[in-house]
């Protein structure tokens, strides 16, 4: 139940954004704008802080988001954490018949789009040997 109303946070009504425009300051679960670990691997809440601001017929979101990401290594599979800062502007096209914008959505999407494919824990990572499995960066090859 509690995603669910973290969920609803994310989701801003257009008529409770004020002339002067509306901050948003929060930590939430991953979980809370649909991200699962098979898409981001995130070990921490997300604090989101985001200003939204009504001009003409767009609500334009400046968005920071501040994490703790988990990766893998490539070449040795020994896990990383990282804490990263990510700042994404949207733009939602509003008209009279629009009552939300859905922010956690669009943050679900770049943060999806931004996580790297490929990551190494050090560009001279010696990976894992394909016989033994040893992590050739702590030990040396079992095999003969």
């Amino acid at each position: 139940m509690q995603t669910k109303k973290q969920e609803i946070l994310i989701k801003i009504a257009v008529r409770d954004i004020p002339t002067k425009g509306l901050d948003i300051d929060q930590s939430i679960p991953k979980e809370g704008i649909g991200l699962s670990c098979e898409e981001v691997d995130i070990k921490s809440l997300l604090n989101v802080k985001a200003h939204l601001e009504k001009i003409n017929n767009f609500i334009i979101a400046d968005t920071h988001i501040k994490a703790e990401f988990g990766y893998m290594c490539a070449r040795c599979l020994e896990e990383l954490y990282s804490t990263e800062e990510r700042s994404y502007k949207f733009d939602f096209e509003v008209n009279p018949s629009t009552e939300y914008i859905d922010l956690g959505e669009e943050i679900r999407q770049e943060m999806i789009l931004a996580n790297p494919a490929r990551i190494l824990c050090s560009n001279d990572c010696k990976g894992i040997c394909p016989k033994c499995g040893a992590n050739l960066n702590k030990e040396k090859c079992k095999c003969p």
